[in-house]
Order: structure tokens, then C-alpha cells, then sequence
């Protein structure tokens, strides 16, 4: 059984381009709705709901997306100014395609994250190291 098949939502928020839940084993899950771009309003909009739903609270995300998902320079470049203010702990990037893996894996090159930050295929594998990840 796949680790996204035992739980719940505890908690969802929802826009035109993100769908961001709060699970009952406590990991956020950001899912990008396809054609999204993501710019530094959107980034604001997202810390936002990332600090609704986790109430401030450091917490382990796991994002995924559809297709055409892409993120601005600007964006790309904010997002390690901004780092520190967001709740994240630890953040595990599920790709469908080769494209989104090429995008992930240049991102944590060229902007690379303070925190645990992992790409992954498949979302079990995510959620197993996320958990991990929270152990230490």
C-alpha cells in the first residue's frame, strides 16, 4: 500500500493553481495544478497558505505538480530570500517527467535550499525519506 493510500486530510486549502493539504501524519502536500507559474506574488499567496495550514509551525512538505509547471528567475531567486520565513523543514520534490526533474535538480544547483531538500520519482519513496528526514 503506498504511504499517500493511509492517510487523511486533516486540512486543504485550494486555488485556481495549488491545492495545498495538511495530511493526518502531519506533511504538507503542495500539488501545482498544470499551467501554473510560479512568481514571486504567487510565492506570497503560497507562504501564506503554507503558514495557514501548518500554523507556523516548521513542518516537512512534499510537493508535486502537473504539467507546465514552471517558476520565474525572480521567483527561483526569492525563494532562498525568503526561506527562513517560510514553515518549511524539509521539502521533497515528486517529478512525472524527465522535464520537471531536469527543472527540480537545476534548482537546487543554482538555489540551493538551506534545508533537506531531495527530488524523487515516486511519492512513496518522498514520503518515506520525509519521515526520515523528521527523525533526525
Amino acid at each position: 500500500m503506498l504511504a499517500e493510500e493511509t492517510t487523511f486530510t486533516m486540512k486543504k486549502l485550494q486555488n485556481d493553481q495549488v491545492v495545498v493539504t495538511l495530511r493526518s501524519d502531519g506533511i504538507v502536500h503542495v500539488s501545482f495544478l498544470p499551467n501554473t507559474e510560479i512568481t514571486i506574488e504567487f510565492q506570497q499567496v503560497l507562504l501564506d497558505m503554507y503558514n495557514e495550514i501548518t500554523g507556523g509551525a516548521k513542518s516537512l512538505f512534499v510537493f508535486d505538480g502537473g504539467e507546465f509547471v514552471s517558476i520565474t528567475k525572480e521567483a527561483r531567486e526569492n525563494a532562498v530570500v525568503i526561506e527562513d520565513s517560510t514553515p518549511t523543514k524539509a521539502s521533497a520534490i515528486v517529478v512525472k517527467n524527465l522535464g520537471q526533474k531536469i527543472i527540480a535538480d537545476f534548482y537546487y544547483k543554482v538555489n540551493r535550499p538551506k534545508q533537506p531538500y531531495k527530488v524523487f520519482w515516486q511519492f512513496d519513496k518522498a514520503i518515506e525519506w520525509l519521515h526520515s528526514a523528521a527523525a533526525e
